[in-house]
């Protein structure tokens, strides 16, 4: 459970009957937004209110009748994800920075130049939301709000979230100290070579492309062949 005073009000009317529980505001959003959290850390009461303004408990045949339940979590996922869950302003403004420094991120990690395989620079990306006036808006599903982002990025830049396929060759005196490295990647293709080198594909977003090479180099000290291919 999560202390009262650090906790928001959730709030749903359906059927004629109005619905308020006690959330933690930063993990309700999250829930209400498509992400896992643990429910234990989520509420400050397990009661559901018709106005907890006056500690009134909706009652439990009125919960049976608009929920088709009485389980209080049951109750509380769905008066989250279809009601409002109220914030302060400070609260709002701090996971709208939230929300924009995550699908800035988002996107410098996974996407990139389509002409050039190059990963598109965060500020880059800022820049040109900048320049567009575009607003991020907590109202609105991550998913949507990316896709909307990223057709403005297009009138601005090439861009594209396709993956890049990267292969390594690396000689057997590295290969198994590269090996915990490459199984973090989505492996394409793995297989030993007749001089005992290790050859590999993997897929990886564009943005991740130096750190990549970056490790192998450094595990490897310059004894890896490294190449980025086309899908």
């Amino acid at each position: 459970m999560v202390k009262l005073d650090d906790c928001v009000l959730a709030k749903l009317s359906k059927n004629g009957h109005h619905f308020e529980i006690f959330v933690e505001p930063y993990l309700a959003w999250d829930y209400k937004h498509g992400k896992e959290i643990n429910f234990d850390n989520l509420f400050g009461m397990e009661e559901v209110y018709s106005d907890s303004a006056k500690g009134k408990a909706a009652s439990q045949d009125v919960l049976k009748q608009v929920f088709g339940t009485d389980v209080f979590v049951e109750i509380a996922k769905k008066i989250i994800l279809d009601g409002e869950v109220q914030l302060t302003t400070a609260q709002r403004n701090q996971m709208l920075e939230k929300r924009k420094s995550d699908i800035i991120n988002f996107i410098a990690q996974n996407a990139n130049d389509p002409k050039e395989l190059t990963p598109i620079p965060p500020q880059r990306i800022i820049n040109a939301l900048e320049e567009a006036k575009y607003k991020f808006n907590l109202s609105r599903r991550r998913d949507d709000e990316i896709n909307e982002v990223l057709t403005i990025l297009k009138k601005a830049m090439p861009i594209s979230l396709e993956k890049l396929v990267i292969s390594i060759e690396v000689t057997a005196n590295y290969s198994g100290k590269i090996m915990p490295i490459l199984h973090k990647y989505d492996i394409l293709e793995e297989r030993w070579l007749p001089n005992g080198s290790l050859f590999a594909k993997v897929s990886i977003p564009a943005g991740l492309k130096n750190n990549l090479i970056s490790d192998f180099n450094n595990i490897t000290k310059g004894s890896v062949t490294i190449n980025v291919l086309k899908e």
